[in-house]
């Protein structure tokens, strides 16, 4: 693809969009490529639905934000508080967690294992001897942390250097063993592999696929499609036109790709890619036409994101059903931060992380720049759909950048 197809997005924030000529235009064959099955996702539902601490969480409705951007409807599916915790990956790595370790205690013991009762640590004599092992930069591995915890097991977990001291001392809270090293997230998935290979009794619940690895994170994807299913009855027949999807590895783009393929086929939204300009490597996979490693040290505010390279299982959803690909500064995630916290007229307030601000931070760039908007069909009847992937999962961060405590709702 020539360079002539990457457009520069005008405004107050450094910005690029890449139209996507690879999205499959046939809604089966789109289908065909999802990264897990209908089944599957059913599967998720119906045993997450049973948790105690399950509940849906709120899609709020931004009309102030929405009518200075010119647009007809903004929501946000806040996922600030999932199952407990501030963030989405809740619904995927503790899904996972729970998911294999009952595999393993069922094959073990000779019958099922209920969820409850694994969550409520009644097995914690018989996993002793075994610990939860992955790599993170904050919120998958807090998931993981907590759900080994519950279950009365060891989680070890493996951050790169750009992780916030707010970060690593949250995961020691939940009880994790922190291993920091002097690379980037993929160097420590990297350290992770050979540790989970060597170690007896290492459970690796990772939520990035490669040629090699792909079962758990297939289940952390079908979790996170219980996002989906309680967005499109909360909407209640109404549909967005536009899904911002953050994207690091890829893993939650695509879950949520195929989540509203199988629910609503050929009436999906136009999904857009948001990521970071300096860990961009779903952008650079969209340029090439194929998965592509990005260099650098994806310095980032948005975490989240600072990926190198993307998700084997999730690259082909996502080269499927992407219409377009947008990398950012973080400038865009900081002033959707500030919206968020200090939200326009009659609008709820949320409280966004640096990650869980960047779909936002991707609509406002776009926003600003009528070219883009309108390559992308951003006019006066778009109704857009962002989703808030993390709460303040580093309270210091936020009020840095936002001027406000978490907890503190702003003054009207």
């Amino acid at each position: 693809m020539a360079d002539k197809q990457i457009f520069t997005v005008n405004g107050q924030f450094e910005a690029e969009l890449l139209l996507n000529p690879r999205k499959e235009s046939d809604v089966n064959r789109a289908v065909e490529l999802g990264c897990y099955t209908r089944e599957q996702a059913e599967d998720a539902i119906s045993r997450i639905s049973t948790w105690p601490d399950y509940a849906v969480t709120p899609l709020r409705t931004l009309s102030g934000a929405a009518t200075e951007l010119g647009i007809s409807r903004l929501w946000c599916k806040d996922e600030g508080r999932r199952l407990g915790l501030a963030s989405f990956k809740a619904l995927g790595a503790v899904y996972a967690s729970v998911s294999e370790v009952s595999n393993l205690l069922a094959e073990r013991l000779g019958r099922q294992i209920s969820d409850i009762d694994l969550l409520s640590g009644k097995f914690s004599e018989e996993l002793k001897d075994h610990f939860l092992i992955c790599c993170t930069d904050g919120n998958h591995g807090f998931s993981v942390a907590n759900a080994a915890r519950r279950m009365g097991c060891r989680a070890v977990i493996y951050i790169p250097s750009g992780v916030s001291d707010g970060r690593e001392e949250a995961l020691r809270r939940e009880g994790a063993e922190v291993v920091r090293i002097d690379g980037i997230y993929d160097e420590a998935y990297a350290a992770v592999e050979e540790v989970a290979k060597a170690e007896p009794g290492a459970i690796l619940i990772s939520d990035s696929a490669t040629p090699y690895y792909q079962d758990i994170p297939i289940r952390c994807m079908a979790g996170y499609s219980v996002m989906a299913r309680e967005i499109l009855a909360q909407l209640d027949g109404e549909l967005p036109t536009h899904l911002m999807l953050p994207a690091g590895c890829g893993g939650m783009a695509a879950a949520m790709m195929t989540a509203f393929y199988h629910l609503l086929g050929n009436r999906v939204p136009h999904f857009i890619i948001v990521e970071p300009l300096t860990a961009d490597c779903v952008f650079a996979s969209g340029l090439a036409g194929e998965p592509r490693v990005v260099d650098g040290d994806l310095e980032t505010i948005m975490g989240g994101l600072s990926c190198a390279a993307v998700s084997h299982v999730a690259w082909p959803t996502i080269s499927a059903g992407a219409s377009a690909f947008l990398r950012m500064n973080d400038n865009a995630a900081v002033e959707a931060m500030r919206l968020f916290a200090s939200p326009r007229s009659g609008d709820p307030r949320i409280v966004a992380g640096e990650t869980g601000a960047a779909g936002l931070g991707g609509l406002l760039a776009l926003c600003e720049d009528p070219a883009a908007r309108a390559l992308v069909g951003l006019d006066e009847n778009a109704k857009v759909l962002v989703i808030n992937c993390e709460g303040a999962t580093d309270p210091v961060a936020f009020r840095h950048f936002t001027g406000q405590s978490p907890e503190t709702p702003v003054a009207a």
